[in-house]
């Protein structure tokens, strides 16, 4: 495999110090045109990448953000990735996404592999599993470590963390309101999970 080009070997190659060849890659003002325009040719040429998970570390930004869904077949997922999408690329982020297949298991698998510095934070809507039985401790250790969640759709309120959420009661009151304004009379409710709080929120609806 062909060696990596690095900052220190443009450096070492035209006779510059790493701190010159830096500050010309991005284009800083501090070294002069000649200078910094031999420099960007010469990575240019020899196809020079910069190192994203190196820059990363220094910054302490990733600049990436997980999303976390339950399942790919929901059209609601799919209108919400579409939208974090376009913000995210608007504010110069990067999106991961995610899928437990409405397993608890999966989720911490996910939430171990990426709380590691490889993203700034997660947007999550938590499996069935994991809402049905409550079992929230992998959220919270992630959490208390300070990395930044936000929940969306199904949202406990046991989570001390930032939430999306909609009134599913009144949502749902004023949906049959409707219903009933425009002369239906036999109005049914079908949902997926009864055991899900926000259902069992629309059902009361």
């Amino acid at each position: 495999m062909k060696k990596k080009l690095t900052i220190k070997d443009i450096a070492k190659e035209l006779n510059v110090s790493i701190s010159t060849v830096s500050k010309a890659l991005n284009d800083s003002h501090e070294i002069a045109e000649a200078t910094k325009k031999r420099i960007q040719a010469y990575a240019k040429e020899f196809k020079y990448k910069p190192n994203f998970n190196a820059l990363s570390l220094k910054n302490k930004k990733t600049k990436t953000i997980a999303v976390l869904i339950p399942n790919m077949l929901k059209y609601i997922y799919a209108q919400v990735f579409n939208g974090i999408e376009q913000v995210a690329n608007e504010a110069g982020y990067k999106i991961i996404t995610c899928v437990s297949n409405e397993k608890t298991s999966k989720e911490i698998e996910i939430l171990e592999m990426l709380s590691n510095g490889s993203i700034d934070g997660f947007i999550i809507s938590p499996a069935l599993e994991t809402n049905i039985n409550k079992d929230y401790l992998h959220f919270d250790n992630v959490i208390e470590e300070g990395f930044p969640i936000v929940m969306f759709d199904r949202v406990p309120k046991e989570l001390d963390c930032d939430k999306v959420m909609i009134k599913d009661h009144k949502a749902t009151f004023n949906a049959v309101e409707h219903l009933k304004n425009t002369g239906c009379k036999n109005i049914a409710f079908v949902s997926t999970h009864k055991k899900l709080d926000s259902t069992k929120k629309r059902k009361k609806g």
